[in-house]
């Protein structure tokens, strides 16, 4: 074979790898997809919320943050805790809860919030409420919040 068509077959040969774009960095993680949350379901802006503990009578408000945060930023005065982030925590204390009695969920932004919502309207509630952006809404509102306890 004469050296041109060598030469080529070698550029021919080598062109496709070439051509191929490199490979690319892999996908970064991706948040968890959005819970859909049942229509019973109730998300309340702050002043709704505050305006929901003073009118509801047996209103049992639910505080889905670690024991640090609660520790660090306080708490809805009455509010009672419930891990979210430990599962054996979380299902003793969401066994606790009274699907007849209304509830006001709340954590730190509002994804754990959202998590555990649909598991109790699966379990039968229907009477639940979601503080909007979580504490830190309520703390950007000027609400007050329990601290030390």
């Amino acid at each position: 074979m004469p050296r041109p068509y060598l030469l080529a077959l070698l550029i021919a040969a080598a062109l496709p790898a070439a051509c191929t774009p490199p490979p690319s960095a892999p996908e970064p993680p991706t948040a968890p997809p959005e819970v859909r949350l049942p229509e019973s379901v109730r998300l309340l802006e702050v002043p709704e919320a505050a305006t929901l503990l003073q009118t509801t009578p047996g209103l049992v408000i639910v505080d889905l943050r670690e024991d640090w945060e609660i520790r660090k930023f306080g708490r809805i005065s009455g509010s009672v805790w419930v891990d979210a982030l430990n599962d054996e925590r979380l299902q003793k204390g969401l066994a606790a809860l009274d699907p007849q009695k209304p509830h006001l969920l709340y954590c730190a932004l509002g994804g754990r919030s959202r998590q555990v919502a649909a598991t109790l309207a699966a379990r039968g509630f229907t009477q639940l409420h979601l503080l909007s952006g979580g504490l830190e809404a309520w703390l950007a509102a000027g609400q007050v919040v329990e601290k030390g306890s």
